[in-house]
């Protein structure tokens, strides 16, 4: 009975239309992200994209708004800017969007104009629909999965095994964020043209094909046009030549050449155009910033890695404490490392499934460049499938590199359970449910930004003693303004809300916040998985390069910051404040973040004097 079905199973995926199927099931799959509206960085894009429009004005009296918006350079230039100190971080200081201890040099900036021209179109023609924007996206996605499943076809010889590695790279969650965020779809187009590009040297390779020789750097060129993330594609041509490649090893790093040329020649432009990340912890630019780079390779890649191969989930990285990171870090190294000298004998006696591994484990040195998230795994993901579609079928077919040794056979038996249950039975039920489990990680997420409900007039500024997501606050103006509601005159956060601090007043004007334990901005006796924790990583907008002295003063309108004391690594312990105004004037509206009940509450004012504890989350 098994038999039977099995070899009717292969035959079903041995049909010639197989890549269509996969791509109808991609767009349905995806579907449900057209009712998901804008999120955080999408209200951004619209103020830039929008053009003249009651929106963009409630924007420009807080200095928040660009000039051009609607017109096709800044979509192209600056749609990924998020803070440059050249451009838009003072401004962004100066209403609050940005937290006072942001370091002066902190700079995400990405070059990703093709994006931009599209996201532009968008506003074009369709500028009031988010669904069909949306759908746009899914889209794109679609034309990765039928890309992917062409390249499958050519470099998988048997046509049941690509559609195989085909279906379970569908299946596979980590594509479904990207078609719900809009401001993703950069990551879709790279994935898209990176792997026409690796189609076309392939042909070029192999068949001699001469017109591949100049669309494969062509396409590596607008991949990487389209996000950093098409350095990726590096990684599978050099995997292609190292695996695949024929002839002396002279001639294929000839191939290679133009390839690498046009990294260079893009990473130069990038560079002089002054595009790239600095300053914070939450990006590590390999060029402007190589040491930290190299430092967090090690601690990033297994979570990229071993979440592929398993998987659990890679953004785990973010809602560990240190303690309990360090044994999930040692599990999935544990499955970087075993898992391939499980699948060795195979290795050994295939070249197309080297080809995979090596691509794979090389595509995920980019992603290092960032926190661990599984949305980062696309790339990864169409190596993965691609050598565990080749092991599932040698297996089946009981190839002559089948253990004869009983616990070798063993393990290899179990390896193979292992991916069948976890990349198709388990991935299918998941990517299934993963629209309703986003939704509710998102709305999570969007809490945090709940600040709309307390009672102000608009022209009062918003004083936030603690709030657990101090990054949220680059966004909810421009969420604010979207949905039509009033924009506080300021927004001044004095601490984030990932410990217990203590607010003391000492004049009419003057306040002390001093972190009991640790930093203010550090999670403090945090023992359990949290989202405090990803709400650091997010935050962390001076890095461990920009310590702060004490004495350090800061000025704002309407408020001075002075720092009395600093931890042996530079962050604030104690911080105190000086307001423009009595902290009772009308002009000042108060709010504290409480962690038993996931909102923002009025904060009472102490007098003179008196202090008042604020709780954090553990």
């Amino acid at each position: 009975m098994r038999t039977l079905v099995a070899q009717r199973a292969v035959q079903a995926l041995g049909w010639r239309y197989w890549p269509l199927v996969l791509t109808l099931m991609a767009i349905a799959l995806s579907l449900p992200a057209v009712n998901t509206g804008l999120l955080t960085d999408d209200f951004v894009h619209r103020a830039l994209l929008a053009g003249p429009s009651p929106f963009v004005e409630r924007l420009s009296r807080h200095g928040l708004a660009v000039d051009g918006s609607g017109c096709l350079r800044p979509a192209m230039l600056d749609l990924f800017v998020a803070a440059d100190p050249e451009t838009n971080l003072d401004p962004l200081l100066a209403y609050g969007a940005l937290p006072w201890w942001t370091s002066g040099r902190y700079h995400v900036a990405f070059w990703r104009p093709l994006p931009g021209l599209t996201h532009w179109l968008d506003y074009q023609v369709f500028p009031d629909s988010p669904r069909l924007m949306h759908f746009h996206n899914i889209l794109w996605f679609a034309g990765v999965v039928l890309a992917v499943a062409v390249l499958y076809r050519r470099l998988i010889p048997i046509g049941w095994v690509a559609a195989l590695a085909g279906l379970m790279f569908v299946l596979d969650d980590s594509s479904y964020f990207p078609t719900m965020w809009l401001a993703n779809r950069n990551l879709l187009m790279s994935l898209f043209f990176g792997i026409v590009s690796l189609i076309a040297y392939d042909r070029w390779r192999r068949q001699r094909w001469r017109p591949g020789a100049l669309g494969a750097p062509l396409c590596l060129c607008l991949s990487l046009l389209c996000g950093e993330a098409g350095i990726a594609t590096l990684a599978y041509l050099l995997a292609y030549e190292v695996a695949l490649g024929r002839g002396r090893w002279v001639h294929r790093g000839l191939a290679l050449t133009p390839s690498v040329a046009v990294v260079v020649c893009w990473r130069a432009v990038y560079s002089l155009q002054g595009y790239g990340a600095g300053g914070g912890g939450f990006y590590f630019d390999p060029v402007r910033d190589p040491i930290g780079y190299a430092t967090v390779v090690a601690r990033r890649i297994p979570f990229l890695l071993g979440g592929q191969w398993t998987t659990v989930p890679a953004d785990l990285h973010a809602y560990l404490p240190a303690a309990h990171r360090v044994w999930v870090w040692l599990a999935v190294m544990a499955a970087v490392v075993l898992i391939p000298l499980v699948m060795w004998p195979f290795l050994r006696v295939d070249r197309r499934a080297r080809f995979w591994l090596i691509g794979m484990y090389g595509a995920a040195l980019p992603f290092c460049a960032t926190i661990p998230m599984s949305r980062s795994l696309l790339f990864v993901a169409v190596g993965a499938f691609g050598v565990i579609a080749q092991f599932l079928a040698g297996w089946f077919r009981k190839d002559g590199w089948i253990p004869s040794v009983t616990w070798k056979w063993g393990t290899v038996r179990n390896l193979v359970v292992a991916f069948l249950i976890v990349h198709v039975l388990v991935a299918a039920v998941v990517r299934l449910y993963a629209p309703k489990v986003t939704t509710i990680l998102q709305k999570r997420v969007a809490g945090t930004t709940a600040i709309g409900l307390a009672k102000r007039s608009p022209d009062q500024d918003l004083i936030v003693v603690t709030a657990p997501n101090p990054m949220s606050f680059l966004y909810d103006p421009y969420a604010m303004a979207y949905e039509g509601r009033s924009l506080p005159g300021s927004v001044r956060v004095l601490a984030p809300g990932f410990g217990t601090v203590e607010f003391t007043r000492t004049a009419a004007r003057r306040v002390v916040v001093t972190s009991p334990t640790d930093s203010l901005l550090d999670c403090q006796r945090g023992h359990r998985v949290d989202f405090v924790f990803f709400y650091r990583y997010l935050s962390d907008v001076r890095g461990p390069g920009h310590p702060l002295d004490v004495g350090r003063r800061f000025h704002l309108p309407g408020m001075d910051v002075e720092v009395l004391a600093v931890d042996d690594r530079g962050f604030p312990v104690e911080v105190a404040f000086e307001f423009a105004a009595d902290l009772e004037d009308a002009s000042l509206s108060w709010l504290h973040w409480d962690w038993d009940e996931d909102r923002y509450r009025v904060l009472d004012l102490p007098p003179v004097g008196g202090t008042v504890t604020l709780v954090g989350p553990f």
